[in-house]
């Protein structure tokens, strides 16, 4: 088995395994939330990842899914019948979760002997990635809770946000190993490398 495989199937248990976990997760989160609270690591994410955050999950609400919208430095307020909705932003709702768990799964899938320009590639744009999938998950959550309801809104916040995520991994993995990872054959003692796109050097 290669390492594309071994990757894709350690992805696959791990869904797996969390679907059955699922209950667990939100314990699991607030435990974590309160040791990075005690770093004090909450405090940079809220003074300069939640504001900018907050604006860009604003527009996406304004100005794609119609909503009218108004933004605070950590709030967004959804104005539904002249009266607001109320949303806060927590540092801990930012999705800093996915990020571990995206940075856990290059520790596998970069092992590979792939030339250093691709596997840049491949981490410009499953991190670029992630970042949207988390606005995305938060700017849905407020549709829920604009045009739903609070209960499916809170269901899926804490539960299907990370069904959410897993397969936004794998489906990067797959088309990170078909698409953008170029594996790499050296041509002789020198420096030149030969990839599946060409001759080139590292």
């Amino acid at each position: 088995m290669d390492v594309e495989e071994k990757t894709f199937s350690k992805i696959i248990v791990m869904a797996a395994v969390m679907l059955l976990i699922l209950p667990f997760i939100t314990t699991f989160n607030e435990m974590l939330t309160k040791a990075v609270m005690n770093i004090g690591l909450y405090r940079f994410i809220e003074a300069y990842i939640v504001p900018p955050f907050t604006r860009v999950v604003g527009g996406v609400l304004r100005y794609v899914c119609h909503i009218p919208t108004a933004v605070s430095e950590d709030s967004l307020y959804l104005l539904r019948d002249g009266m607001p909705i109320e949303v806060y932003i927590s540092w801990n709702c930012v999705g800093w979760q996915s990020l571990i768990l995206f940075a856990v799964t290059l520790l596998t899938g970069l092992q590979g002997p792939y030339t250093t320009w691709s596997k840049v590639k491949c981490v410009a744009v499953g991190l670029e990635g992630t970042l949207l999938l988390n606005v995305f998950r938060v700017a849905l959550t407020c549709v829920l809770l604009y045009y739903v309801g609070y209960l499916p809104a809170l269901i899926f916040h804490d539960y299907l946000g990370t069904v959410l995520t897993l397969v936004w991994l794998a489906v990067f993995w797959y088309v990170s190993f078909e698409h953008l990872l170029k594996r790499r054959c050296y041509s002789g003692e020198g420096a030149d490398i030969k990839t599946e796109g060409g001759v080139g050097r590292e």
